[in-house]
């Protein structure tokens, strides 16, 4: 309790010395207080302008150039159209037996803690 004594008498000092400052100190004018924004610059606001262009014009779709360069559709890749597969069945995975899940242990026999990996044995 040594610390709540050590507060407390700390504290006291901190509240006396508020005191005391507050006594001696010369008392100025008071703080000018004032809501209108006169002196201070204006705030900036970009100029209205917009941003936007003028659309790009059609392309034109009938020129020998872009008939020439559309790919003509092959009536081979039309008939080949195949209805989607359905999805496979899965099985549950058959449990494993016992022997298999204790196979592990044959490894950790010569260990001088005891074996069974991280945990002990089971």
């Amino acid at each position: 309790m040594l610390i709540l004594k050590y507060f407390a008498f700390v504290g006291a000092a901190l509240v006396a010395l508020l005191f005391v400052a507050d006594a001696t100190l010369v008392k100025g004018p008071p703080p000018v207080v004032s809501s209108s924004l006169y002196g201070l610059p204006k705030p900036w606001k970009p100029d209205p302008q917009t941003l936007a262009t003028a659309p790009a014009p059609e392309p034109d779709m009938s020129s020998e150039a872009v008939i020439a360069a559309t790919p003509k559709p092959e009536p081979q890749q039309i008939a080949k159209v195949e209805p989607p597969k359905k999805k496979k069945h899965v099985a549950a995975r058959k449990p494993i037996p016992d022997q298999a899940r204790q196979s592990f242990a044959w490894r950790n026999d010569n260990n001088p803690f005891g074996g069974g990996g991280f945990f002990g044995r089971f």
